[in-house]
């Protein structure tokens, strides 16, 4: 990762670490700093499915993400089922960035990381 860090902006840096150490602004994150009123994926909540929008739910799991992560998968192979693979692999990583930009969950927060 460290290797790595340094060819990337400043920004993609952040996120990549944030995500890595479970501190990204993700509502399961800011609601134990009460800045979120729930714990819950926002993408989630608004088809009645209360899960957790942990770093594992927003790069695995949510369904409204279904289509990104299908082209990541598409990319990187076995390589996107692995948390740790996404946030340190160096192949992976200008992957991972491009996935987490599609989704403009952190555009307000980031701007475009990808």
């Amino acid at each position: 990762f460290v290797k790595i860090a340094g060819e990337l902006k400043r920004k993609q840096t952040s996120i990549l670490f944030q995500l890595r150490s479970g501190h990204a602004p993700l509502n399961h994150h800011l609601h134990r700093l009460k800045k979120a009123g729930s714990p819950n994926c926002p993408r989630c909540d608004h088809v009645g499915r209360q899960l957790k929008e942990t770093t594992k739910h927003f790069l695995l799991e949510c369904p409204a993400y279904r289509r990104e992560r299908f082209h990541l998968r598409r990319k990187i192979g076995q390589a996107a089922y692995s948390l740790q693979q996404l946030l340190s692999e160096e192949k992976v990583i200008p992957h991972t960035l491009k996935y987490i930009g599609e989704t403009k969950r952190f555009q307000a927060t980031f701007g475009d990381v990808s």
